[in-house]
This record gives C-alpha cells, sequence and structure tokens, in this order.
C-alpha cells in the first residue's frame, strides 16, 4: 500500500514585524520633536522548525506536520468480513511548538460498514487520545464539537518550552482503523470486493509556548 506524506506546513510573505511584543522596547520622548522607529522586517517564510522564531504565540504560521493522508481499512477473511482492521499511519509534529489535533469532519457514504473507529497510540504521548468512533449505526458520526483527539510535542519533545526538559513528551504517534460491518454483507462477500470511500479533515492548532493555551489568545 502506498503512503503519501503530506507536509501541512504555513506561508508567510510580506512585511513582518511578528513578534513585537518580544522585541520591543519603549523610549519617552521629553523636549524633542521627533522620534526614530527601528522596523525589523522580514520577506519569505519564517523558520517554524525553531523554537526561539519570533512567531506570534498560537498563529497557524507555528503549524508544520507530516501525516499519512493516504490511508485504507479492510475487512478479514477469518472473521467471514465481520471485522475491519488496517496498518498504522503515522503523525509527526516538526514545529517548534506544540500541535493540538482534533477530528474535524468525516464525510462519505456508509454501505457495508457498520462502524469505523479510529485509534491512536505511542510512547511518552502528552495523554493516550480517545477511540473515537467516525461510524457508527451504519452512519457517519457527529465530530462538529468532538474535543481535542491527540496533542503533540514540538520536535524537541517539548510542550512547554520554556520548563520541559528535551524529549519529555512524545512529537509523534501512529493511527489506526477498527470496526465491523453490517449484518447484512452480500452472499458472495468472499468472491467480490465493495469500496467504501471516505474523507476525513484534520484540524490542527498551534499550542502556545506554555503549553496548555491552543491557538491566538483573544
Amino acid at each position: 500500500m502506498k503512503k503519501t506524506n503530506f507536509l501541512l506546513t504555513a506561508m508567510m510573505l510580506g512585511l513582518s514585524v511578528s513578534g513585537l511584543t518580544q522585541l520591543a522596547s519603549a523610549e519617552t520622548i521629553d523636549g524633542e520633536n521627533s522620534a526614530d522607529v527601528i522596523i525589523n522586517g522580514t520577506i519569505g517564510k519564517l523558520d517554524n522548525t525553531d523554537p526561539d522564531t519570533n512567531i506570534p504565540e498560537g498563529s497557524d504560521e507555528w503549524i508544520n506536520v507530516t501525516v499519512d493522508t493516504a490511508t485504507a481499512f479492510h475487512t478479514t477473511t477469518a472473521s467471514a468480513h465481520k471485522n475491519i482492521e488496517s496498518a498504522d499511519y503515522s503523525i509527526t509534529n516538526n514545529s517548534g511548538r506544540g500541535v493540538a489535533v482534533t477530528l474535524n469532519k468525516m464525510v462519505g457514504t456508509p454501505k457495508y460498514v457498520d462502524t469505523l473507529t479510529i485509534n491512536a497510540k505511542g510512547d511518552g504521548l502528552v495523554a493516550a487520545p480517545a477511540a473515537t468512533n467516525l461510524v457508527e449505526s451504519n452512519a457517519l458520526a457527529d465530530l462538529t464539537s468532538a474535543p481535542v483527539w491527540m496533542r503533540l510535542a514540538n520536535k524537541d519533545g517539548r510542550l512547554n518550552i520554556d520548563t520541559d526538559a528535551a524529549s519529555a513528551f512524545a512529537n509523534s504517534a501512529k493511527f489506526y482503523y477498527t470496526g465491523t460491518t453490517v449484518a447484512d454483507l452480500p452472499a458472495n462477500v468472499n468472491e467480490n470486493t465493495t469500496a467504501e470511500n471516505y474523507t476525513l479533515t484534520l484540524k490542527f492548532t498551534s499550542i502556545q509556548k506554555d503549553g496548555t493555551t491552543l491557538g491566538v489568545t483573544p
């Protein structure tokens, strides 16, 4: 099975004064009628793999994730095609900040799939991702209010950039599918296959350097 790695990374173009709060200094102009203001601009993509890059906390510019985007599941002959399983697939955070992963949306039309569950595993994860139904009772599950599914540390294994030791947490995980089929499978299920195709949308949210705050602070 061919896997496709897709690098999800934001691009920044134009004049950038990001990180101004970190670099700014104040000067009182007293009895004078002018002041010089230093402008430090950056043209092109900033290095979001460097934890010290001056990108605003929580910005999508921090997102840099490699994920297997061509995945598949299959039924097993041993279970008379009642059980669904899959290979393991990978997701890795390459960013200088941690990332939160949410199961955002699922599209497709279940025919013979009764339940389809996405599972994740890995050593040193911030928390064990909950097994989550993508299909239940032969219908798509409602993911509109799904909580954060997985948190991955930054590329160095830090969630809190200032206080965590390197490799304190995992920056990568494996995910896979399990499930069951409906009771009334076709009589020729041992000779013929039926395709069921879905698209699962993952949402990535940058975790600020404190290791807790998600996205840009309002």
